[in-house]
């Protein structure tokens, strides 16, 4: 039962998605309702010790969905 973290390709709202294997169709933004989201690289993985980033901005929401 991975998160995966996704940006919403029409209004770039970031958030986090608990997603099942058993689960199908498109991922919905919970901003906007749109279903044009992309899969993010996790934090964990991209971030370094200078810059502590991850891949949203830092107004970006955080939490589950």
């Amino acid at each position: 039962m991975p998160i995966y973290e996704y940006q919403c390709e029409a209004c770039d709202n970031c958030f986090e998605k608990l997603v099942f294997t058993s689960d199908k169709g498109d991922i919905v933004c919970p901003c906007c309702g749109s279903g044009k989201t992309r899969k993010l690289l996790s934090a964990g993985s991209i971030m370094t010790a200078s810059d502590g980033g991850g891949s949203c901005s830092p107004s970006a929401s955080s939490g589950f969905s």
